[in-house]
């Protein structure tokens, strides 16, 4: 794949410190990140959600061209992996083939969604890498997320991608560790919180993903990340306030606060664990004032720059 997303921003020179992320991007061979596309929300619309999420890529792309460079990285722009005619399978097997690729290429590839949909074709291309190369390891799952995604159907959906990962796991004898943190009470059913607890999945409340709780979240993240060799990171951008993420296909009426999640995902790097990273659920048509894209670009910003 390449892109065809054109990198420009506002330019304040060429010198080091003045450089922005379209400044670096593309040019270098063996770049540290890779930034994949995954165009589709197929997924939304087998759960009824509302569309408008498979043109989230480029407008997160926007949002992040402009953001300073403060320190020595490379990345790569890989493009998008389209989902065409519904054929969201398939598309979910791009998008693993690719995310498989650049792992073997020594990247950390931050996937750009599109439905949660996503979730399962990034999962499905780190577990399909470690199956080559490192077989005895195992993933953990860390969903930021109002919903647990793990519904039972008869079509993948952006609902179904955790239950899929489960039972990719247990057909391949391997672990099933998922964590979601920000889970709503109110907006999943008993027979989902069954199903989780079914799977021995491990979930903490948006109530209680509080800054005034954060030595109590920091402890049982860190148990989890102990317990894997990798992570896989997942950020459903409707974990997050309406009032921050207006654009997302399920806006949350609570959500989680970014003075609680910046320090998450902090503890969370700070386990150099973290071997994929994807957004999902930006829907640029809902969008206001770029809110909900900015805070993707604004969350990776976070995660390849030390703070």
């Amino acid at each position: 794949m390449t892109s065809t997303f054109d990198w420009n921003g506002r330019n304040d020179g060429t010198a080091v410190n003045h450089r922005r992320i379209f400044q670096i991007m593309n040019q270098s061979d063996s770049a540290n990140f890779a930034l994949i596309g995954f165009s589709s929300d197929e997924g939304v619309q087998r759960n009824k959600g509302r569309i408008g999420a498979a043109d989230a890529p480029n407008a997160i792309r926007k949002q992040l061209a402009n953001l300073p460079v403060h320190q020595p990285i490379s990345i790569a722009d890989y493009g998008d992996v389209i989902c065409e005619n519904g054929l969201l399978e398939q598309a979910q097997a791009r998008l693993a083939d690719q995310v498989a690729q650049s792992l073997a290429q020594g990247q950390h590839p931050i996937v750009l969604g599109g439905g949660h949909e996503v979730a399962f074709g990034s999962f499905s291309g780190l577990f399909q890498y470690l199956q080559k190369h490192e077989p005895e390891k195992n993933i953990g799952i860390i969903n930021f997320d109002a919903h647990f995604d793990l519904r039972e159907a008869e079509q993948a959906s952006s609902g179904t991608p955790f239950l899929q990962a489960a039972q990719l796991s247990e057909q391949n004898a391997k672990p099933f560790h998922y964590l979601c943190i920000g889970v709503a009470k109110h907006a999943n059913t008993k027979f989902l919180f069954e199903t989780a607890d079914r799977l021995n999945c491990e979930y903490i409340y948006d109530r209680d993903v509080h800054i005034l709780q954060i030595e109590s979240v920091f402890e049982k993240v860190s148990r989890f990340i102990e317990k894997v060799d990798y992570l896989y990171i997942t950020i459903d951008l409707d974990v997050f306030s309406s009032s921050i993420a207006p654009g997302v296909s399920a806006p949350a009426v609570k959500g989680i606060d970014l003075t609680v999640f910046d320090p998450i995902l902090q503890l969370i790097k700070r386990s150099e664990k973290i071997k994929v990273l994807d957004i999902a659920e930006c829907n640029p048509i809902f969008d206001l004032d770029h809110k909900t894209a900015k805070l993707a670009a604004y969350i990776i910003f976070n995660y390849i720059f030390d703070l």
